[in-house]
């Protein structure tokens, strides 16, 4: 396998390179400063992002997309992300749910998508997860409207979704919910695409406000009443098919920010004097930043490596995109607070790059599961 990017994928990569450093990174420490989260939501980056085409990359080009596979989706977010992890989650999380439908659905509903996901350039996807088992007693530290668990009801010939879900990525922003609703049996999983707009039943309840990642807003959704229509169910196998790229591409824009801080600490490395020379010069130093470089490529080669799986039908191997995604965000994290150390002291201070860039990648360790979820999961297919 050859993981080399051809000339369309370096060319989606040169231009999503060049859109993260004119328009994404000179406004991404406005949209961290915000104090209000309902306020965060990058509309404008994302509006000159749709008219260059990165809303609707993975759609086919027949219909108007980008027709990009998920190897070179890999290369697009890490740029993505170089420029803000939130913006770069928001993208793929429309990638990789615009890929699970198309992998989910038949031909006539993943073209009646691929149709409006293109003519509507303000369309965004969020996922939302619920499970048939009741929840167990709430102890947040905060209160929502969304305590109550959403369930699905059987209504007629169709369903009735109430209730709540919690901290659901984008969830106020995106016109279409994919809804996964979880079964202990494998052949009762159901997948529904919900739309979110007025009168629809579905509601912001709360904004959260977390310590990174600002910019992708963290909601809880209320469920009143709403009714699901044409549901897909599916197998477990089937489902983590279609869902590969919702642990892979996410992974992908957390490279790109933890490689921008690790260029932030070469910068300084090369500058900052210490003893008579550069700190680079000093062993310690060295070691850290060749240990960041070390991980940086292992990760972003074990998320391409999954990524060419996926395309290529290797089911052989379904935990690999797991694993390649626990790896990838535990390495980002590693190296962000690598890099931060090496500007010593000066690292944690907030007028330093350093401090953001730490928060982002700790936040979505925590948005996206912890490793020991993707473990678990993994652990299950072996």
């Amino acid at each position: 396998m050859d993981f080399a990017p051809g000339e369309a994928t370096l060319a989606l990569q040169g231009l999503a390179r060049d859109f993260a450093r004119q328009e994404i990174a000179p406004r991404t420490d406005a949209l961290d400063q915000e104090k209000d989260p309902e306020n965060r939501f990058p509309r404008e980056i994302l509006e000159k992002g749709d008219a260059l085409g990165l809303r609707t990359l993975p759609v086919p080009e027949s219909f108007g997309g980008g027709g990009a596979d998920l190897l070179s989706l890999c290369f697009v977010a890490e740029e993505i992300g170089w420029g803000d992890l939130g913006v770069g989650v928001i993208y793929a999380q429309d990638w990789s749910l615009a890929n699970a439908v198309s992998r989910l659905w038949d031909e006539a509903g993943f073209v009646a998508f691929a149709e409006n996901f293109v003519q509507d350039h303000a369309l965004h996807l969020a996922y939302v997860k619920i499970a048939d088992a009741p929840a167990p007693e709430d102890k947040s530290p905060y209160t929502s409207d969304a305590r109550q668990s959403a369930v699905i009801q059987q209504d007629g010939d169709g369903f009735r979704l109430n209730g709540g879900a919690r901290h659901v990525l984008n969830g106020a922003a995106a016109g279409l919910l994919l809804l996964e609703s979880d079964s202990a049996n494998e052949n009762e999983r159901r997948i529904f695409l919900l739309e979110n707009r007025d009168g629809s039943g579905v509601e912001v309840a709360q904004y959260h406000d977390p310590m990174g990642m600002r910019s992708c807003p963290d909601v809880d959704l209320r469920f009143e009443d709403v009714k699901l229509d044409h549901p897909l169910d599916c197998t477990d196998e089937k489902w983590r098919n279609a869902a590969h790229a919702l642990r892979i591409l996410p992974a992908a824009a957390a490279i790109g920010t933890s490689r921008k801080s690790h260029e932030h600490a070469l910068e300084h490395a090369r500058e900052r004097v210490q003893g008579g020379k550069p700190i680079i010069e000093h062993q310690t130093v060295g070691f850290m930043l060749c240990d960041n470089l070390m991980e940086l490529d292992a990760a972003r080669r074990s998320l391409q490596a999954a990524a060419w799986a996926a395309e290529h039908g290797e089911d052989a191997e379904p935990w690999r995109s797991f694993l390649a995604k626990a790896f990838a965000t535990e390495s980002c994290e590693r190296v962000a607070r690598r890099a931060m150390e090496v500007w010593g002291g000066a690292g944690y201070m907030t007028e330093a790059p350093m401090e953001r860039l730490v928060r982002d990648v700790v936040a979505f360790a925590h948005a996206f599961g912890m490793g020991h979820a993707a473990r678990s999961a993994a652990m299950d297919l072996l």
